[in-house]
């Protein structure tokens, strides 16, 4: 676990090539070089090596060392980057512990440092696997071998290293050993960065001049003849650039195969220079130099336990100084498959723990990676974006009732990521490629909803329509089942995302819960949160509780605002308090270790992955983003990392449902609550209804919110003093606001009680007064700047409107403003499940038509209405789910209208229709199209 994510190595990281691309590569190096005439298999030998990145991954292998391991001295000397001389000696089987060693020092960990990790199952692999333990026939071990590093690459958490070992003569090291006490060479003072040099200067000394010449002389031309630069290295795709190395490494570097070819070709007609002469010299060099190895080198004591595996494997574990080292190596590689080399790495490197490179690599993929965060929209964004939605395409998903997850595909492994940034390995896949898809995980089933990494390149930045495009074309059956194709559909028209509400369930599997939609505008990059919209069938929301209140990441939430009935406020306690005791310290021993419930977290969620033990106390970590602005010229960048973060106490988070008031459940999985800016969105989703339902054929709530807004742009014009006619309920009052006084006119006592209910809850309830009466008998004293009347001019007759103007006209010095239904614009009757607007009295077949109710007194009353020319007809008027229900009201022309205002004195100064919304049906659309707004001013400039 790291401090930071990503680390200070992600920078440096390359791209991951296949194991078996890098193995086919190594394969074809090795028979180049084999088949080369100055190759000597008598002495050569190749060794394949993966050995961890201790930047990547921190093991401690003492203990395990410590039950059985052999102890030796090594001297080791680099003669370039590429060149190593290694002698290998006092080799003791089973070691002998010095006092000292059982001393432990604690060192602080580093930011960027990794902690120990767990080997529990690499240890269980190796007992699985193994042939046997070789670690006893390390005793009284003799080495002297000369190591060149052919190649290098970078495989996830290994290092792999191709190397020609060369064995060396080692007569006159044993003699030396056996002369020389070994406790004084172990016990040499660290030599000085200068004593190095001294090894070269010695090796010169002793050499006689014709080795040093022969050594230096027609290198480039011999190189030539033994590597064809164009054919071996050139494949930039597959070799890391520190893996490129001098062609001549295997010649320069090897003395003793390039002092035997070299000297031969010199002296090729010789006759009387013998073989064993030849080699009589090397070897003096070779002594030579292994002894001022010993000389100036001081060694390293080291612990080494050793096994041959059953595929013919060999694995060293290793302990010196502060070191831990891990090596699979592979002697005699070339008969061994390379199915089988695979298999063995990437089943140690799953029993291991590789989360932090998979993190960094991540970000080497996406530079400053953050999870797309969909909004809970209110009425009124839906309102801004419901035309920007449909020009533009959106596309729209069930929401799976799961866990957020990253997958990571790195070539044939597949990965899931957190939002906890925990990373569990999944399996292997057929997909020989590169790819992130962003998920819900529930069952074991990963379901993506958009891929934002494929093949080389980072796909963020384009739309979302071009990101599912290429999701749609990549071929699920590659995915061993661990990934199921969601269903995503293209939608043109709000009509399409009805049709889709309606049957949303049958699109994706049955048995996979879904618990709403997301709407997604089609030319969106993922950058773009407030883009995606996130519609539950309920709307809740994770809080914190402590005990007692609870809490929006840090901000206090009223307890008024969640409004949890009683029994339900003792449920979240009784909860809480079995929460508290299970992570008290009296049962921290029945509590499964941290590292496990990490492992299992995607089959289990019932364990809090998030927490760990450390001395005896329970402690709950989680990652925190944190977001810099560079003020880049000409751009702005925006860095993000995250910073890991303890608390000591394990959070108790609980689902409290807004909708009905209501808990659901304890989110054990989840490690910080909501934060404030997302509870306030839900809860205003919550208070205004937006839910599932609202897009149903059947639903009026977007309907009755679109007239609202309407309302609302009407009045933000204006200020001053309002009289509003015909209130209503009161469903204005949030929009009066920016009046200074208020008065309501309305005769409906019923109607006035709602309204005085809502007055009470108001902050700018003592600006309202309330006249219950009808307007033209209202006795008004005060002037107003504004009067209004929305909708309810259509309770009106033409004489009522006469009366008004007569009885309110001199009280009104500014705007009098009206919204109501045109009969001018009137087109057909509307007939279905969610409005029904019909015309009662139809011209071309009877004076009147039988839909009026005889009982009713709007029966008589319309018709003497209609037949006085009164009003243009009587309309029927049926919204669903509303206050509206089997109601009557006057037709009128708008062009009436304006002549009687125009008789007292108001002019038109606006004028218009509504513009059409977006997300509305079709029957919806035309019932608004018949609203006409028109302001009137009795005041002359």
């Amino acid at each position: 676990m790291n401090s930071f994510i990503p680390s200070i190595n992600y920078s440096s990281l390359e791209k991951q090539n296949s194991l078996f691309d890098i193995l086919e590569y190594i394969y074809e190096q090795i028979n180049i070089i084999k088949s080369n005439s100055f190759f000597n298999d008598k002495i050569c030998s190749f060794e394949l090596e993966f050995r961890l990145r201790r930047k990547y991954v921190n093991i401690d292998l003492k203990d395990f060392l410590n039950d059985n391991s052999c102890q030796y001295s090594e001297f080791s000397y680099n003669e370039n980057s590429k060149t190593r001389y290694r002698i290998i000696c006092s080799s003791t089987y089973p070691c002998t512990e010095n006092e000292n060693e059982n001393e432990t020092t604690i060192t602080p960990t580093p930011q960027n440092e990794f902690q120990f990790m767990d080997i529990s199952k690499f240890l269980n692999y190796l007992e699985i696997n193994k042939d046997q333990e070789i670690t006893e026939t390390l005793n009284n071990h003799m080495e002297y071998t000369k190591k060149i590093t052919m190649m290098t690459f970078y495989y996830f958490i290994f290092k792999i290293n191709l190397s020609i070992e060369v064995l060396l003569d080692s007569s006159q090291i044993k003699r030396y050993l056996k002369i020389e006490d070994k406790s004084k060479i172990e016990s040499k003072n660290i030599i000085k960065s200068g004593n190095s040099k001294n090894i070269k200067i010695e090796i010169l000394n002793q050499s006689n001049y014709k080795y040093e010449n022969i050594s230096n002389k027609n290198d480039n031309n011999n190189n030539d003849s033994i590597f064809n630069k164009d054919s071996v290295f050139n494949n930039d795709s597959i070799i890391n650039k520190d893996s490129v190395f001098n062609n001549d490494s295997i010649i320069n570097n090897d003395n003793n195969l390039k002092t035997e070819s070299k000297y031969i070709e010199k002296n090729k007609s010789e006759k009387e220079i013998t073989e064993y002469a030849i080699y009589k010299e090397m070897n003096d060099i070779d002594a030579k130099f292994s002894l001022s190895i010993l000389k100036y080198i001081t060694p390293i004591a080291k612990k080494r336990r050793s096994f041959m595996m059953k595929n013919g494997a060999r694995i060293d574990m290793t302990v010196f100084d502060d070191k831990n080292q891990l090596e699979i190596e592979f002697m005699n590689n070339t008969y061994l498959e390379k199915d089988n080399i695979m298999n063995m790495i990437h089943s140690i490197m799953v029993s291991l723990d590789c989360s932090n490179f998979i993190l960094d690599y991540l970000f080497f993929l996406m530079p400053n990676y953050e999870f797309q965060k969909p909004i809970t929209p209110s009425l009124d964004i839906l309102y801004k974006e419901a035309k920007n939605l449909i020009n533009d395409t959106f596309y729209v998903a069930a929401k799976t009732d799961g866990f957020r997850r990253l997958i990571i595909i790195i070539n044939n492994l597949m990965f899931s990521i957190s939002e906890n940034f925990h990373v569990e390995y999944i399996c292997q896949t057929k997909a020989d490629n590169h790819m992130v898809l962003d998920c819900e995980y529930l069952d074991g089933k990963f379901i993506p909803f958009d891929l934002i990494y494929y093949n080389d390149e980072d796909l963020r930045h384009k739309s979302y329509s071009d990101r599912i495009n290429i999701m749609n074309a990549i071929n699920f059956e590659e995915f061993n089942n661990k990934i199921i194709k969601k269903n995503i559909t293209k939608c043109s028209s709000f009509s399409e995302l009805q049709n889709f509400i309606i049957s949303f369930n049958k699109f994706d599997n049955p048995s996979i819960p879904n618990d709403g939609i997301i709407i997604t505008n089609g030319q969106s990059s993922y950058y773009d949160n407030v883009k995606v919209y996130k519609i539950k069938t309920r709307n809740t929301v994770d809080l914190r509780f402590n005990g007692r209140y609870f809490y929006a990441r840090d901000h206090l939430i009223k307890k008024s605002t969640v409004n949890l009935p009683f029994s339900e406020y003792k449920e979240v306690c009784l909860r809480y308090h079995q929460h508290k005791k299970f992570y008290s310290t009296k049962n921290i021993k029945d509590v499964p270790n941290n590292k496990n419930n990490n492992r299992n977290n995607n089959k289990n969620n019932n364990n809090k992955s998030n927490t760990e033990i450390i001395d005896n106390k329970f402690y709950c970590y989680y990652y925190r983003k944190q977001v810099e602005m560079i003020n880049d010229v000409p751009t702005k960048t925006r860095v993000v990392t995250y910073h890991l973060v303890r608390e000591k106490k394990v959070p108790f988070i609980v689902e409290i449902n807004l909708d009905n008031n209501s808990f659901v459940k304890e989110r054990k999985d989840k490690y910080t609550s909501n934060s404030i800016n997302t509870f306030n969105s839900i809860l205003i989703a919550s208070y205004q209804k937006v839910n599932l339902e609202i897009f149903t054929p059947s639903s009026t709530v977007l309907m009755r919110k679109y007239h609202n807004i309407i309302k609302q742009n009407i009045l933000h014009k204006y200020k001053g003093n309002l009289l509003d006619i015909g209130t209503g309920n009161g469903g204005d009052l949030h929009k009066w606001k920016n009046f200074r006084k208020i008065v309501c006119v309305e005769p409906d006592r019923e109607k006035i009680k709602v309204m005085k209910e809502r007055i009470s809850k108001s902050e700018i309830r003592n600006r309202i007064s309330i006249l219950q009466n009808i307007i033209q008998n209202v006795e008004l004293n005060d002037i107003y700047d504004v009067a209004t009347c929305f909708f309810a001019l259509n309770d009106f007759t033409y004489r009522d409107i006469d009366n008004i103007l007569k009885n309110i006209g001199r009280n009104i010095n500014g705007t009098f403003v009206i919204l109501f239904f045109d009969s001018k614009s009137f087109k057909e009757n509307i007939e279905s499940s969610s409005i029904l607007y019909k015309k009662c009295i139809i011209d071309d077949i009877t004076p009147i038509k039988n839909l009026l109710d005889k009982e009713f007194p709007i029966y008589l009353l319309g018709t003497l209405r209609y037949l006085h020319k009164e009003c243009d007809n009587i309309m029927l008027v049926n919204i669903h789910n509303s206050n509206v229900i089997n109601h009557y009201e006057n037709a009128i022309h708008s062009e009436k209208i304006i002549e009687i205002f125009k008789k007292h004195h108001f002019n038109i100064t606006n004028h218009y229709q509504i513009e059409p919304f977006s997300f509305l049906d079709s029957s919806q659309k035309l019932y608004s199209s018949y609203l006409r707004i028109i302001e009137f001013s009795n005041v002359t400039n």
